[in-house]
């Protein structure tokens, strides 16, 4: 479920907690940052009243720098990641899809020669060894499956050249025929769809967006929780990233077969809501919203797993043409549309604690440059210093690694 405000009144009422939140409410929010509420959440223990300046700010003062180098380069191969699927993904694999249709068609040819011989051994390998070239140049880094080609086709042409040198034709027959079941295998729209997927993605950005550390010392208890991810990039392309063996059934953002409402366009429509005001499109080169839903262990799954049924917190990553330019927009944001007290850790680096309108309520989220790029995480109606036991979520991703 998500994080609202009624759930967290509900919990700060047996707990004690005083305040009104609603709508309605005659509390009296700043325009502009002030005095720092005393914080009523341990969690929160390490925020100041005042926005800090870290080491990286005072020395861009005399010489240019990267504001949070490290979170740079990481939100630079996560953003990249997404782009390269809303941008690349097609074109990539209808090349690596040609280029085994033009192996398969080799294999065939010979297979239906009346000799076999060097040539023809020949013919194979380079119709072969294309096609592994054009998986490592189009799905290399992306996926594991140049490397899975590798060892695959050259088995098969070991075994092929093995038994032609035998003279035992018909055994190189029976392997041709199984080396064009390979090829065909790896290029259907099934295994294109399932494992190199571009809606249910569990390889490299799966692990690029995982905090993969383990939540436990104890040595039963080794394995990171399972994340689910869902994505969304401005060229309008919805995923996910999971790496689970149950299938998702819902579409990235959208519903699921036979539900009467649909909760994935909901949950488009309030990233939109929740981020909008802090959107800065000047010099941006695009954006892209991650909602890291906190769902069981693989043992704890039901047979319908949606990850809406379980909270969830978001990220809203914008990249822009330069580092100045992502610096311009904070300060865009800073003096028109954005407040701010305080910082707050997450992982290793301190982010504002801001605070901003939207659809007549305000909204509090954490903030921060990295780079190029400006990262608003965690937006809710519900203050920082009143949330209560709200990390969940978050810490399934990458920004908690410490």
């Amino acid at each position: 479920m998500e994080l609202t405000r009624r759930t967290l009144l509900g919990t700060g009422a047996m707990l004690g907690l005083t305040g009104c939140l609603s709508g309605d409410s005659n509390v009296s929010y700043p325009e502009t940052a002030t005095q720092t509420p005393p914080p009523t959440d341990a969690a929160l223990e390490d925020a100041d009243p005042e926005p800090a300046v870290d080491d990286d700010e005072a020395v861009q003062q005399t010489e240019p720098a990267v504001p949070n180098q490290r979170l740079a380069t990481e939100v630079e191969r996560v953003y990249g990641e997404i782009e390269w699927f809303a941008t690349s993904y097609d074109a990539a694999i209808e090349a690596y899809r040609r280029s085994l249709g033009k192996a398969m068609a080799a294999v065939q040819r010979v297979r239906t020669s009346s000799e076999f011989d060097d040539s023809s051994l020949g013919l194979v390998r380079d119709a072969t060894d294309h096609a592994i070239s054009t998986a490592e140049t189009e799905l290399g880094g992306h996926f594991g499956i140049p490397g899975q080609m590798r060892d695959q086709i050259d088995n098969h042409i070991a075994t092929i050249d093995r038994f032609a040198r035998r003279g035992d034709l018909d055994r190189v027959d029976e392997e041709l025929e199984r080396l064009y079941d390979y090829l065909s295998g790896i290029r259907s729209p099934l295994f294109v769809r399932r494992v190199l997927s571009d809606r249910q993605i569990d390889s490299a950005l799966y692990r690029y967006l995982h905090d993969d550390t383990a939540e436990s010392d104890d040595d039963d208890d080794d394995d990171a929780a399972p994340g689910l991810f869902e994505l969304y990039h401005s060229a309008e392309y919805a995923g996910y990233a999971y790496n689970g063996d149950q299938y998702l059934d819902r579409e990235p953002f959208g519903s699921v077969p036979g539900a009467g409402r649909n909760r994935g366009q909901e949950l488009l429509a309030q990233q939109r809501l929740d981020f909008d005001p802090v959107g800065e499109a000047t010099d941006r080169t695009g954006f892209a919203y991650v909602v890291s839903h906190a769902i069981p262990d693989e043992d704890d799954q039901p047979d319908d797993l949606d990850g809406l049924d379980y909270q969830h917190a978001s990220l809203f990553v914008q990249r822009y043409e330069s580092v100045a330019a992502a610096g311009d927009a904070v300060e865009t944001l800073f003096d028109t549309a954005v407040g701010r007290e305080g910082t707050y850790s997450f992982g290793r680096e301190r982010w504002h604690r801001v605070y901003y309108h939207t659809d007549g309520d305000v909204v509090y989220a954490y903030l921060i440059q990295a780079g190029r790029f400006v990262l608003t995480a965690a937006p809710s109606e519900v203050a920082w210093e009143e949330r209560l036991d709200w990390t969940d979520p978050l810490d399934r991703l990458w920004l908690w690694r410490r």
